[in-house]
């Protein structure tokens, strides 16, 4: 009756399965994947949108965008700065960077930052991809 809302409740159901089995290094690597998702939406949604208009593409940028802020907001929020030392400091002074100029690319629907904000996250995630593969 409703096609699309039973594939989202199929991908809500798989999600949670990856999510459940993962180890804590792959649930990390899971939420650098759903920010870069995310990120990607954003920056099609600017392209579609002029003059703030058509409205529910502006939302579902605003969305978008809000949804990796949490994400990259929860990373920022799980290190451990006493054991991580310079690693951390560096990493919560990274995401502080993204998540201002994440603001700014929303506020001025520049997809340009989102993309270096992209190419930022995505280079924080590959370490984090030789992390699991390594174990």
């Amino acid at each position: 009756m409703y096609p699309q809302r039973g594939a989202a409740q199929y991908h809500s159901v798989r999600s949670h399965g990856l999510v459940a089995e993962a180890s804590p290094a792959r649930l990390v690597q899971i939420m650098f994947e759903q920010i870069l998702e995310h990120l990607a939406i954003a920056q099609g949604c600017m392209a579609r949108i002029d003059n703030n208009m058509p409205l529910n593409v502006v939302i579902t940028k605003g969305k978008s965008l809000g949804k990796a802020i949490r994400l990259i907001d929860q990373l920022d929020s799980t290190l451990d700065m006493e054991r991580g030392q310079k690693i951390a400091v560096n990493l919560r002074a990274l995401y502080v960077y993204i998540l201002a100029r994440l603001t700014l690319a929303n506020v001025t629907n520049d997809s340009k930052i989102v993309a270096e904000a992209a190419s930022l996250i995505l280079t924080v995630k590959s370490g984090w991809d030789h992390i699991v593969e390594s174990r």
